[in-house]
């Protein structure tokens, strides 16, 4: 049976026109590479070189063995080089998907922070809703995701991060823009006008559906906008107040926003690592999960300090004003 290193001697030989040369770069001695060629050559039945005493020369059979031959050499130093820096620097292609508030407000940091230790890791990222980061893990088309707790994904693991309080952000000119706190039950008032309930629709899935059917909270009320970037546009634009998570609240580009806390209950949606519950991972992405679990917090922190938001705190029940 023929090996690696048999190619290896014939895309050499061929090269260089020379067995000497050849067994030069090689580091082997001239009879070990004679015979690795003379192994080919018995396993396709051709002859691969005419030798003579002034040079060594391809022939037809050869040639059209050799591009074959010398693809199968590169790919497999390309797959050694990579694979010996994978060892020592946990290089990977991390594959992960993530619902869109976390996407677009703490992912690329830690991300940043990650490179800085290794920089050979590479990422493909997918920004979706609930629904879709779990499906994509369960079809294992990513290695994890960033996403709610799932309830009703018995194959599917949950690792907590955090917890992000619903909050009503509210544009100037609104009439709740002045409170410290609202409640659920006034929120719900036929007479107040301009709030939208679009992304609690689209997050009502896994253990927080759960809570929002605990205590009837109307998730499908004036639910007209379904998208966080649509949603952030409205609001914006002083058109709507939105009913909406805190770390959502935190991709908004306008600074008189106000996050008022809604009370009476308070609800938050747990963030976590979900994975695969039998998966078993890459070096690297074990190593960018472990990174996640120390810096994530930090990172969420970070995002919602910067909302005019002082009276939530995630880690503390608010009360009515």
């Amino acid at each position: 049976m023929i090996s690696l290193d048999d190619l290896r001697a014939f895309v050499a030989v061929a090269k260089h026109e020379s067995f000497a040369s050849a067994a030069d770069e090689l580091l082997i001695t001239p009879p070990a590479l004679s015979r690795r060629i003379k192994k080919l050559e018995d396993f396709v039945g051709d002859p691969l070189f005419e030798r003579t005493t002034q040079m060594v020369g391809i022939t037809p059979s050869g040639q059209a063995l050799l591009e074959r031959a010398a693809i199968v050499v590169r790919d497999f130093d390309s797959f050694k080089d990579f694979a010996s820096r994978f060892a020592s620097n946990h290089t990977a292609q991390i594959r992960f998907a993530c619902i869109w508030s976390t996407a677009g407000s703490v992912v690329p940091g830690l991300i940043r922070d990650y490179t800085r230790l290794h920089e050979q890791a590479e990422f493909d990222v997918q920004d979706a809703n609930a629904e879709t980061v779990a499906r994509l893990i369960s079809e294992r088309q990513v290695d994890f995701g960033i996403s709610m707790r799932p309830s009703d994904h018995e194959d599917l693991a949950f690792h907590l991060l955090c917890e992000d309080p619903i909050i009503l952000a509210c544009p100037p000119g609104h009439p709740l823009y002045d409170n410290r706190s609202v409640t659920w039950s006034r929120l719900i008032k036929p007479n107040l006008p301009k709030i939208d309930w679009g992304v609690i629709r689209s997050i009502h899935v896994g253990a927080f559906k759960q809570r929002l059917d605990a205590v009837n909270v109307p998730y499908a009320r004036g639910a007209a906008i379904y998208h966080l970037s649509t949603q952030l546009g409205f609001l914006e634009s002083h058109l709507r107040a939105m009913v909406l998570p805190l770390l959502g609240a935190t991709l908004s580009r306008a600074p008189d926003i106000r996050c008022i806390p809604i009370v009476r209950p308070v609800l938050k949606r747990e963030i976590g690592i979900v994975t695969q519950a039998k998966a078993s991972l890459p070096r690297g992405v074990h190593s960018f999960l472990e990174h996640i679990e120390t810096r994530f917090r930090d990172h969420y922190r970070s995002a919602i300090d910067r909302l005019d938001a002082p009276s939530i705190n995630p880690d503390k029940q608010v009360g009515p004003s």
